[in-house]
C-alpha cells in the first residue's frame, strides 16, 4: 500500500489553504467544531480514490447538499457543487486542488468554467461546466471530459446506489466510515466481505472489547430482510445483536470497515461516538494492531478528550505500538496543522491538559 505522508488542500470547502505533514500509519485529527475535521477527511478520500468520479458525490449526499429528481422512473440526485469550493463560490474560475505525497504523489483539481459557445446540450449556454484534472492515478493522467452544471448550479450524480460505498470497490480500497450504528441490512452488506475469511476472527476480537462473552457472530439476509445475531459463551442459542447495547453495534461497524480496508485506506469520522471512555485504550490497541496486520492507513477524527486519554494510556502501556500514531490539530484559519506524537499526548493526559 502506498502510504501518505503529506496532504495539501487549496480552496476546498472551509479551507483556503491547509497543509498536514508527518502523517503516520494511524492519524487522529482533532479540533474544535467547524475547524474542518470532516472536510479534511473528504479531501483525503477524494485525492486517494484514483479515477473514481463518485467520491465527492458521496460526501455531498451524506451532508444533504443535493436535490432529488425522478428521471425515467429512476431515483437520481443532483449535487449542489457550490459547497465544494471555498466561500461557496459558483462562478467562472472557482477552483480547488487536493494533493497527497508519500510513496507516490496524487493530485486532483476541479475548476468551474464558463461554457464555450460551441458546446451544445447538455451544457447550458452561458452557464458553467466542471473541468476535472487528476495526476498520479493508475488509469490516466491529465484532463477528463468536462461535466455540465445545470442552470440552478447542480451536477447530475445519478442513483445514490452507484456512489454510496463505492470506495469499497476501489483497488486499493478507500473506505469512509463512522462508528454510527448501522441497520442490519447495511451490516449484512459489509459482513459479506469478511465472512469465512481470516478477517472474521478479528471482528469477533473487536466485539470482545465491549463484551468478553462474545463467541461468534452471524449476519444473514433473506428476502430483503437481514438479521444479526451473536452467540455468547456458555449459551446454546444466539441473541439478537441489538440486545448487547449500542457499543457492540458501533464497534462492529468500525471493525468491519477496518477489515474491508485491507491494503488501503480507512477514514473514520468521530471515532468515539457511542463508545464508553473505558473502551478507548482497548480500541486504540485493536486499531493499531489491526492496521499493521492488514496494511491499512487510518485517518480518524474526534473531539473527545476521552479518546486522547485512551491514546495516552496506550503509549504508557505499549510505547512501541503507539509509535505508529500521530495527532494533528486543526484550527480555523490556520494554514498548517499542529502535530503531536502519542508520547506528547500521554504527557498532556498525565497533566490533565488538552493539547492545543
Amino acid at each position: 500500500m502506498p502510504a501518505v505522508r503529506v496532504v495539501q488542500v487549496e480552496g476546498f470547502r472551509c479551507f483556503d489553504q491547509l497543509r498536514v505533514e508527518g502523517l503516520t500509519r494511524v492519524n487522529l485529527i482533532v479540533g474544535a467544531n467547524n475547524s474542518g475535521k470532516s472536510a479534511l477527511l473528504e479531501a483525503i478520500e477524494a485525492t486517494l480514490s484514483e479515477e473514481s468520479p463518485y467520491v465527492l458525490y458521496r460526501a455531498s449526499y451524506e451532508r444533504g447538499e443535493y436535490q432529488r429528481r425522478e428521471r425515467a422512473g429512476e431515483r437520481v440526485v443532483e449535487i449542489d457543487v457550490a459547497h465544494w469550493f471555498h466561500g461557496h463560490r459558483l462562478e467562472d474560475g472557482a477552483a480547488f486542488t487536493l494533493r497527497a505525497e508519500g510513496d507516490r504523489r496524487w493530485e486532483l483539481r476541479r475548476v468551474l468554467r464558463k461554457v464555450p459557445t460551441e458546446l451544445g446540450a447538455p451544457f447550458v449556454p452561458g452557464g458553467l461546466l466542471l473541468e476535472m484534472e487528476r495526476t498520479g492515478g493508475r488509469l490516466s493522467n491529465g484532463m477528463m471530459p468536462p461535466l455540465p452544471i445545470s442552470a440552478d448550479g447542480t451536477l447530475g450524480a445519478g442513483d445514490p446506489a452507484k456512489f454510496v460505498g463505492h470506495g469499497l470497490r476501489l483497488k486499493p480500497p478507500v473506505v469512509f466510515g463512522t462508528t454510527d450504528r448501522l441497520f442490519p441490512r447495511e451490516l449484512a452488506r459489509l459482513w459479506s466481505g469478511v465472512v469465512l475469511t481470516p478477517r472474521e476472527e478479528r471482528i469477533v476480537e473487536a466485539l470482545r472489547m465491549v463484551d468478553p462473552r462474545v463467541e461468534r457472530i452471524a449476519i444473514s439476509e433473506s428476502g430483503g430482510m437481514a438479521n444479526a445475531k451473536v452467540l455468547l459463551r456458555g449459551a446454546t442459542t444466539p441473541v439478537p445483536l441489538g440486545t448487547l447495547g449500542e457499543g457492540v453495534s458501533r464497534i462492529l461497524t468500525l471493525a468491519l470497515n477496518l477489515a474491508l480496508a485491507e491494503g488501503g485506506f480507512l477514514l473514520l469520522d468521530e471515532i468515539e461516538i457511542g463508545l464508553h471512555w473505558s473502551v478507548m485504550p482497548r480500541l486504540w490497541r485493536f486499531l493499531i494492531e489491526t492496521a499493521r496486520a492488514l496494511d491499512v492507513q487510518v485517518f480518524a477524527t474526534t473531539h473527545s478528550k476521552d479518546c486522547l486519554e485512551g491514546l495516552g494510556e496506550v503509549h504508557r502501556s505499549a510505547p512501541v505500538l503507539a509509535e505508529d500514531v500521530s495527532v494533528h490539530r486543526l484550527e480555523a484559519g490556520r494554514q498548517e496543522s499542529v502535530r503531536f506524537s502519542a508520547r506528547r499526548i500521554g504527557e498532556y493526559a498525565d497533566l490533565a491538559l488538552e493539547p492545543r
